[in-house]
Parts: structure tokens; C-alpha cells; sequence
């Protein structure tokens, strides 16, 4: 089943995190009942520290990417859909910038 990314705003992130903050559910287990990235909950409950302004722009938030920020997890949505027979063999190519390429490969 292919996962879709959902964008949410710095004041939607925000409300989640009180919601898991007023709930007796652990981060990992409040993520799973609402459908959301544990690693992108953890991101923005870190970015939206308390002090922070929760309503500033209602854009919807991108993650950037690693080089502009520090220990920053990007949620990558799943590109390849599964066909019905399992070859196990699989390639994953991340394109790094600057003419760099990382390709990584698992033979059947």
C-alpha cells in the first residue's frame, strides 16, 4: 500500500503536540493512531520548542534539506509502488547535488 505525505502548518504541528502532550500515550504510539511520522514529530517537537511562535506563517512546512540544517530527518514518501511478485532485488539512487550520486542495490 503506497503512503501519501501529508503538509501540515507550523499551527497544526503545534496543536499536535500539545494533543500529545495532554494525552497518556507515549510519542510513538500517539503517532501511529493519528498517522504520523514518528521522525517528523520528533522533528517539529523539537523545532517548535516552547517560546517559539506557533502561528507565525500557515504555509504549509517542507522540511530542508540536511545540508541547511542540522540533525534534520527528511521524510522521504515511498516512490516505488510493489509489484504482486517479490523479486527481492531492489535499487535506491539519492542524488547528493554537485554531480554526486549514491546508489545503493540488493541482487535477488
Amino acid at each position: 500500500m503506497p503512503t501519501t505525505t501529508t503538509r501540515r502548518t507550523k499551527s497544526q504541528w503545534w496543536e499536535l503536540i500539545e494533543a500529545q502532550a495532554s494525552s497518556e500515550l507515549s510519542q510513538k504510539a500517539f503517532c501511529e493512531q493519528r498517522g504520523v511520522s514518528v521522525a517528523s514529530f520528533g522533528y517539529w517537537k523539537r523545532k517548535l520548542k516552547p517560546g517559539t511562535d506557533p502561528q507565525g506563517s500557515d504555509e504549509p512546512i517542507v522540511a530542508k534539506p540536511a545540508a541547511e540544517t542540522s540533525d534534520a530527518w527528511i521524510e522521504l514518501p515511498l516512490a516505488v509502488q510493489s509489484s504482486k511478485r517479490k523479486t527481492g532485488a531492489w535499487t535506491i539512487e539519492l542524488d547528493l547535488g554537485q554531480g554526486v550520486s549514491l546508489r545503493l542495490t540488493q541482487q535477488a
